[in-house]
């Protein structure tokens, strides 16, 4: 019986469509009063809901053809049975899906193009899923030569890669990398990133199944470079997948599940139901093949559970998979039958390579069970099918489309290659005028860098000696300023002693003249005399105080040991006692008040100022607050009373020598404490200032560095214990 041709069977599948009895499913309630609009937008939205609610999406497209058949619009007719076609495909209902696709090809109607490439694709592809390769080929072709009319670049992409996957399926490699190479050029030219990775990895799947693995990895690198570099991770399980299978065939197992295993968390990730069955298959092969049977049986069951999404190709070579680990774990039984429907589907749809292999799974279960005669037919059936799939014509071919392609490689690589010599000889010719200017630089460089060294060493020498002639005028004029210094000390105390003497004198005189000859003289000559008393003793005063100033200023004394600020404070309380008691004053301590490198004498003499102040220049029962903190770095004394407060407007004289703030007899003094104070602060590197409101009190805010703090590790706990900074009330009277 003679085959029949495409044309024959296409005549037969629509007639067939017009006679069969599968009545048109319908409705009733139906609203005549939609127009082809509503009409239209009615049956898309049966698409959209057709993998959500089938029954619903059936019903609803039903009902969108019983309405274009009343109104006799056969484009409306057209659009319902292709949407009826649309729904059934996208639910596995494939022979249904069939019908309907054949019935809107039978209809007679002037089509846009779009329509005819629409419909031409549906037909080839559920032709394709049905294994009616020549249906499918003749109308991949048409849409093709409509498309390419028409210059569709994205439709004559689409259709390459269709007929590159069919001919790869059933064996006719050199005609699938063709149509491959066709879609990867399409791609390109259309800057379809997506299309090209697709095109690499198809490639490299028919050079997998050609055994050509070297082919096979330099296209999937290709492809991998470009997920990679447009950060595509939804094509990166794709490529995964791919790396995996050509892996396996090589038996490097252990980078195979590898790769599978990162494939299956991105399409889990991305949800894609289709490639989760795809990747666990494609792991539950490489398991069985590492003897891993847990992991296999476990891949195998999930597998299953995604059924609803297998492709045509993947039912039976998942059943060919599934054979192979029951034949490696005993299971003949279930084995053979896993064969038997690998081969059953694989005969039906035409994969030649799946038939070969289940036939030769077959013939291993029954020679395992001891039937040699079915093994050997089995063994015979697969190498007409090897045969058949890998003769030398075929491989003459892939040869050819190889060879083809090296060519072109090898002709662009030329071409570059040239481009690159040319341009490497102008590099050269650069690099030579370059090398010239650079040896000149360099001539001049080390000239420069002679005379710019002789220059350096000949000024060092003359400023070395000009440092030393300044060291020894420095260690001369530190000598004498040691001397000027000694001698103003000597100078302060014996001018201090000598201008005491006489004064002294006048008071004494003075006062035996008033206790002698007090009757003799008029009265106002009495007062007249205390005033000079007065006058005296302010005057030793003030003496007192400048020798007290000076000798801060001079006096060099080293600091043997670190002082307690705590400590100096408790022994003032004791020394004023009697003035605390008599004004009635309370004093507080703060805070962290540690050992400091102070001389003792100048921290006494600070805070005996800060406190005399405090509790002298107080109208009420003087509260004197002292505070002390760790801040940035520094070491922070706060000193703040309740006094009668100071005018900002005294800021800047406050701290200088013989200002008395308050000229009222009330408060009596020479002006020196707080001048003093600072002196004695900027001895040490520090700071002194004060905030005031006027009769509300003063805070005096002392800053030092804070490497002044005892670095003892010792000292430091000792401190801690001994003066912890929680509150401590000095006096309360």
């Amino acid at each position: 019986m003679k085959a029949l041709n495409s044309s024959t069977i296409h005549f037969l599948l629509i007639v067939f469509f017009f006679f069969t009895n599968v009545k048109e499913p319908r409705c009733e309630n139906i609203d005549a009063n939609k127009n082809p609009a509503e009409i239209k937008n009615f049956l898309e939205n049966a698409t959209d809901i057709s993998t959500i609610d089938f029954q619903k999406a059936i019903t609803q497209a039903t009902n969108g053809l019983n309405l274009a058949h009343a109104l006799h619009d056969n484009n409306l007719i057209f659009f319902a049975y292709r949407t009826l076609g649309i729904i059934n495909e996208d639910n596995n209902h494939l022979i249904e899906a069939l019908n309907w696709f054949g019935k809107a090809l039978s209809i007679e109607i002037e089509q846009s193009n779009s329509f005819k490439l629409d419909i031409y694709l549906d037909w080839a592809i559920i032709n394709k899923k049905l294994s009616n390769y020549q249906t499918t080929k003749e109308y991949y072709q048409k849409a093709l030569d409509l498309a390419i009319n028409i210059n569709d670049l994205e439709i004559i992409e689409c259709v390459y890669t269709g007929l590159g996957t069919l001919n790869g399926s059933i064996g006719e490699f050199d005609t699938a990398i063709e149509f491959h190479l066709l879609s990867k050029e399409i791609a390109e030219k259309r800057k379809h990133t997506e299309g090209v990775i697709n095109a690499n990895v198809n490639i490299a799947v028919v050079y997998n199944q050609a055994k050509n693995y070297k082919l096979a990895y330099t296209f999937l690198k290709f492809g991998y470079d470009i997920v990679l570099s447009t950060k595509d991770s939804v094509r990166l399980d794709y490529v995964l997948n791919a790396y995996g299978q050509v892996l396996n065939a090589e038996k490097r197992y252990n980078e195979a599940i590898f790769c599978h295993i990162k494939a299956l968390k991105y399409c889990e990730s991305s949800g894609d139901k289709w490639m989760i069955s795809r990747t666990l298959g494609f792991m539950a092969d490489v398991y069985t093949q590492t003897e891993q049977y847990n992991n296999a049986e476990k891949a195998f069951n999930r597998c299953f559970e995604y059924s609803s999404y297998f492709d045509f190709y993947d039912h039976p070579n998942l059943y060919l998979s599934l054979g192979n680990f029951y034949l490696k774990t005993k299971k003949l039984n279930q084995a053979a039958d896993a064969f038997h429907k690998s081969l059953n589907m694989s005969l039906k749809r035409g994969f030649q390579d799946l038939v070969q292999k289940s036939n030769l799974g077959l013939a291993e279960v029954y020679e395992q069970l001891g039937n040699c005669d079915a093994s050997i037919k089995y063994i015979k059936v697969a190498e007409m099918y090897k045969d058949s799939i890998f003769n030398e014509d075929k491989s003459k071919k892939i040869a050819e489309v190889q060879y083809k392609y090296n060519k072109e490689k090898s002709e662009i690589e030329d071409k570059i290659n040239l481009e690159k010599s040319e341009k490497e000889i102008q590099a050269l010719r650069l690099s030579q005028n370059q090398t010239i200017l650079y040896l000149l630089f360099v001539v001049l460089f080390v000239l420069f860098t002679f005379i710019f060294i002789f220059y350096y060493v000949k000024q060092k020498n003359k400023n070395n000696t000009l440092l030393s002639q300044k060291n020894i005028e420095i260690e001369l004029k530190n000598d004498r300023l040691e001397k000027s210094n000694e001698i103003l000390k000597q100078f302060a105390y014996a001018s201090a002693h000598d201008l005491k003497e006489p004064l002294r004198s006048i008071s004494s005189f003075v006062s035996i003249i008033n206790s002698r000859y007090a009757k003799l003289l008029p009265p106002e000559a009495s007062e007249y005399m205390n005033f000079v008393i007065v006058g005296v003793k302010r005057m030793e005063s003030l003496i007192s105080a400048l020798l007290e100033y000076s000798t801060v200023a001079t006096d060099v004394e080293e600091i043997t040991q670190a002082t307690s600020l705590s400590k100096v404070l408790n022994d003032m309380n004791d020394k004023f006692y009697n003035l605390i008691s008599e004004k009635n004053a309370k004093i507080e301590l703060n805070g962290y008040l540690p050992l400091l490198e102070i001389n003792r004498l100048h921290l006494t003499k600070l805070f005996q100022n800060l406190l005399l102040n405090a509790i002298k220049f107080n109208d009420k029962n003087p509260i004197i607050q002292i505070k002390g903190r760790l801040e940035n770095e520094l070491y922070i004394v706060e000193v703040k009373d309740n006094g009668i407060g100071i005018k900002l407007e005294y800021k800047d004289k406050i701290f200088r020598l013989f200002q008395r703030l308050s000229r009222s007899a009330q408060y009596d003094g020479m002006g020196m404490g707080l001048a003093i104070c600072k002196q004695i602060v900027d001895r040490y590197d520090g700071s002194i200032r004060f905030e005031s409101v006027e009769n509300e009190g003063t805070t005096f805010i002392l800053s030092f560095p804070a490497f002044l703090i005892e670095k003892e590790v010792a000292q430091k706990e000792k401190v801690r214990k001994e003066y912890r900074p929680s509150q401590a009330i000095l006096t309360s009277i």
